[in-house]
């Protein structure tokens, strides 16, 4: 038999309350997720009932039958037993399920909103709220009873572990590490490359068409005014042109295929013929 171990490090106390939230919201809303996909209707008018249903399996399938959540049962904590009497069970469960069956009943259920009622409802959530947040520096201070029910109720986490330190891997830690400061790099090196004369480039070269030391300028006399045809492509991307326009050579380009290159990139030649862009610009087809 395991023996209990009555001191329970701040940060087990608080990962196990994380991980209770964590896995009852999943088993809530995976299953109220499937119950609104059978009947919507159904749904909508017993909404409050099924949550509070799910809620309260959820509460017996843990502290109800085991004296500790699932939260502290992946951490092996629970409850010190001989704290967790009938009574204490019946009013934390009363604390921890209740109150939002409450509300939402309120919320839903009331065709007429009673105005004490709700005011009495934000008066004990605001209360509720103050006492959580004191109750938290309590608990820094003194490592005991990390949640305000478990403060009213006098319960405390044990831990079955006989006297074993808490396992701690830096594997991950430092794979974030790692790949938080290549990102980094990653934010100030992609700004200040030039894609599209790398892309300019590696098509030349890929397609065998080299037109270094082969660069023409068009001169006025010589500007071509070509013509769209049915099966007319783009020369850059190979689609059908969007609004088509050249640079004096007679190919086609997409404008936007043309203009960004033009303006990335200052050397930027036809990619069939080699021709460099005119001084007054790209000119529509």
């Amino acid at each position: 038999m395991l023996e209990k171990n009555k001191y329970v490090p701040r940060v087990n106390q608080i990962d196990a309350i994380s991980l209770n939230k964590d896995i009852a919201r999943l088993i809530r809303d995976n299953l109220l997720e499937n119950l609104q996909a059978i009947s919507p209707v159904l749904f909508i008018k017993f909404q409050p009932e099924l949550d509070l249903l799910i809620q309260s399996a959820i509460w017996f399938g843990s502290v109800g039958k085991r004296c500790s959540t699932f939260g502290q049962q992946l951490l092996v904590l629970a409850y010190d037993a001989e704290k967790l009497t009938v009574s204490r069970l019946v009013l934390h469960f009363a604390l921890t399920v209740l109150p939002g069956y409450v509300k939402s009943w309120e919320e839903r259920r009331l065709s007429r909103r009673v105005e004490w009622f709700s005011q009495a409802i934000t008066w004990a959530e605001n209360s509720a709220l103050v006492l959580n947040i004191l109750n938290y520096f309590r608990f820094l201070k003194t490592g005991r009873k990390p949640t305000l029910i478990d403060y009213f109720l006098g319960l405390d986490y044990i831990s079955l572990r006989n006297n074993q330190r808490r396992d701690i891997g830096y594997k991950y830690l430092t794979r974030e590490l790692l790949w938080g400061g290549f990102m980094e790099i990653l934010g100030l090196v992609l700004p200040i490359i030039n894609f599209r004369k790398l892309q300019r480039l590696l098509k030349s070269w890929t397609s065998g068409q080299h037109f270094s030391g082969k660069r023409r300028e068009m001169d006025t006399k010589e500007i071509l005014a070509p013509k769209m045809m049915v099966g007319t492509t783009c020369t850059y991307c190979g689609e059908r042109p969007t609004l088509p326009h050249h640079m004096g050579c007679g190919h086609i380009y997409c404008y936007y295929c043309l203009s960004a290159n033009v303006l990335t990139d200052a050397s930027f030649c036809c990619t069939i013929c080699g021709v460099t862009c005119p001084k007054d610009g790209v000119q529509s087809v």
